[in-house]
């Protein structure tokens, strides 16, 4: 995959934003500059949106997302165009993506998404048919899955300083992990695996001969899942755990050093209570929304029913009513007719012209009966003009069913409003710390820490439970009928199968990914530079290790490297995964150093970015990569380099080349 130009209108900070990032075979880097607030996240956050939407579901949202300037032009919608490359059964094929969303007249949030794939249009909105929609949109995603499934995305297209932020969890090992499972395609054998051991474990159920056996089994296949359901909620109460830890860790090394005491947990207060006034306030507008949505219920809902269910009887009525209308229309006023004649007989007795007195009403009466029409009984007499103004109304109602929308709200407000009450906690937590100096959030941090340890020896506990329920379940395959069932038989093989597959592609990849890993982290691993003899990737994914060794012997521990090096180890990785892996996509980094020092900065430089991917593409500050010698280091793999420009007067950002003033040497 190759990106090769992105635009944006109304999205943000950029007001109209047309950039070529194509690269040059030789020269894979596209180096994008910017002072922070600058526009360099914004620009990030086009490109994951061009290719895989915004997740955009009120009005308020949407003005949050438009760029100030929108509304001077007149064209109040924001519109994603990603210009792009990539192969489909080993044929180069060009892509242009664009992403439509404006607010319709009834105040919601729509979307347009139209792909032209060599000529080939794949166009579906909102307002499609629902049947038309989705074959549209499975077609779409089933190429943007060919090229960069969104669940890898963020293997590729990343922030350097959050993945140093996932870091501090001292998780590398399993971070190092998902990476493998994940990008090497591991993972769809390892489920496919567990997929055909409980279809097997159900098939044996069936075919078990004695009624007591058939419930023996099944309870322990039963004790196995709920032993399964303890692992994953202890995984998931460790996964909380850590995140506490990651999240309070600042604040509780400052408050252990006596730094900043109370500056520190106030500014934490704060941020705590915005985010709750936040999700207070989200709650709101749903309820006022929602508020309407019921008062006019009638209308939008009960009405549109009723009309249909009417609309021939109320066609009748008005075609009948015009009908007579128009013979009303027609026929002649007695009075006028009256007030006509009376003139005619004088005229002709002033000029000597009747030949006999003739009467006025006798007149009357003959003119009327030769230009009158036949008169029709009216069945809907009683019916009076105003009436049938609100049948014609009626027929011409629009209404909008704004439910859909509502209940989409609805799930988002639950999840937000759920995490509330811990967030209170919080908030008397570090209250009750600033105001009592009792110091119970560092004693809060510290039983977190044990919880920690206890979640870890527990989450070992109950798997070696499952494995012996696990070993006691397989006993019961000598005591099924010996009748040949290759079905059967063939099920039982299942599961080794798969993880046989799965171990046997690990082994093929294995040393590649060591032999790579080795060479760049000797180069790029500042710390230990040289020094690393080996690096060594376990044989069996149930149980994925990953080893560093000194050329002296002995483990270099992940756990005990520094922030620094952790994030040197994770992208030596993604740029082995990026050369091994099943996909071939471009690399985007922002925030490029993370947290590197000096040294490591120098190194990545010069020789981590230019060998990382076809297409890579930094997004950096000026203290990040220096425009003097750090530019130059990198300037010979560079083939565009933009500088965004903020304009806080206009609320719009700009793009001219160069890097913060410095060109390429062509």
């Amino acid at each position: 995959m190759l990106i090769k130009r992105i635009k944006a209108k109304n999205f943000k900070t950029y007001l109209n934003l047309d950039l070529d990032i194509s690269v040059d075979q030789d020269n894979p880097i596209i180096l994008i500059g910017g002072v922070n607030g600058g526009g360099k996240t914004t620009l990030f956050e086009s490109i994951y949106g061009a290719l895989y939407g915004l997740q955009i579901t009120s009005a308020r949202q949407f003005k949050e997302l438009l760029n100030a300037g929108a509304s001077a032009t007149g064209e109040e919608k924001i519109e994603l165009e990603l210009h792009f490359s990539g192969k489909v059964l080993n044929e180069e094929q060009q892509y242009v993506l664009t992403r439509t969303y404006l607010i319709n007249p009834s105040g919601h949030p729509v979307e347009s998404v139209r792909l032209n794939m060599n000529g080939t249009i794949f166009l579906y909105g909102s307002a499609t048919p629902p049947a038309q929609r989705a074959e549209q949109e499975a077609q779409l995603n089933k190429i943007i899955k060919a090229n960069l499934p969104q669940e890898l995305s963020r293997y590729f297209l990343f922030d350097a300083m959050e993945a140093g932020n996932l870091l501090k969890e001292d998780q590398l090992n399993r971070v190092i992990k998902e990476n493998i499972e994940n990008v090497m395609g591991f993972n769809k054998y390892m489920q496919l695996a567990k997929s055909s051991e409980s279809l097997y474990q159900v098939y044996t159920a069936q075919r078990l001969s004695l009624a007591n056996e058939k419930r023996e089994y099944l309870d322990l296949v039963e004790l196995k899942k709920k032993k399964a359901s303890d692992l994953k909620a202890i995984e998931t109460d460790l996964q909380d755990a850590l995140h506490y830890s990651v999240s309070g860790k600042e604040l509780y090394d400052n408050l252990k050093n006596g730094l900043n005491q109370e500056s520190t947990i106030k500014s934490k207060i704060d941020q705590t209570k915005n985010q709750i006034e936040s999700i207070q306030k989200k709650e709101e507008l749903f309820r006022n929304d929602l508020d309407n949505f019921v008062k006019e219920i009638e209308i939008n809902i009960c009405l549109p029913k009723l009309i249909e269910a009417i609309k021939s009887e109320i066609g009748l009525i008005l075609k009948i009513k015009n009908e007579k209308q128009q013979q009303n229309n027609a026929n002649i006023n007695p009075d006028q007719v009256e007030a006509i004649s009376r003139s005619v007989i004088q005229y002709l007795a002033e000029n000597k012209l009747l030949i006999k007195e003739i009467g006025l009403s006798e007149i009357v009466d003959y003119v009327i009966a030769q230009n009158s029409n036949s008169n029709q009984p009216d069945s809907y007499e009683f019916l009076d003009f105003s009436e049938v103004k609100v049948l014609e109304d009626l027929l011409n109602q629009k209404t909008v069913n704004v439910f859909p929308v509502l209940n989409q709200q609805q799930v988002e407000l639950n999840l937000s409003l759920n995490q509330v009450p811990a967030l209170e906690v919080q908030i008397e937590q570090m209250k009750a710390q600033i105001t009592g100096r009792d110091y119970s959030l560092l004693k809060a941090y510290e039983d977190n820490e044990s919880n920690i340890k206890k979640y870890e020896f527990l989450s070992n506990e109950i798997a070696g439970e499952i494995t012996k329920v696990s070993k006691k379940i397989h006993q019961y395959d000598i005591q099924i009928s010996q009748e040949p069932d290759p079905k059967y038989d063939t099920l039982g093989k299942l599961k080794a199968f798969f993880e046989d597959v799965a171990n046997k592609l690990l082994k093929i990849k294995k040393q590649q990914i060591e032999s790579r890993m080795k060479h760049d982290l000797n180069i790029n691993l500042t710390a230990y530079r040289d020094v690393i003899d080996r690096v060594e990737l376990s044989e069996n994914l149930a149980n994925l290790t990953f080893k560093i060794y000194h050329s002296s012997g002995n483990e270099i521990y992940l756990n005990q490297l520094n922030t620094a090096s952790k994030q040197i180890v994770v992208q030596v990785l993604l740029k082995s995964l990026h050369e091994f892996g099943d996909y071939d996509p471009p690399v985007m980094i922002d925030t490029v150093m993370g947290v590197l020092d000096e040294t490591s900065r120098a190194t990545v430089l010069e020789n981590y970015f230019p060998e990382l991917s076809h297409q890579t593409i930094l997004l950096s500050s000026d203290s990040e990569i220096r425009p003097g010698s750090d530019f130059e280091k990198i300037e010979p793999f560079i083939s565009k380099a933009y500088t965004l420009l903020r304009d806080r007067e206009k609320q719009l950002t700009e793009i001219i080349p160069g890097y913060f003033g410095k060109t390429l040497n062509n």
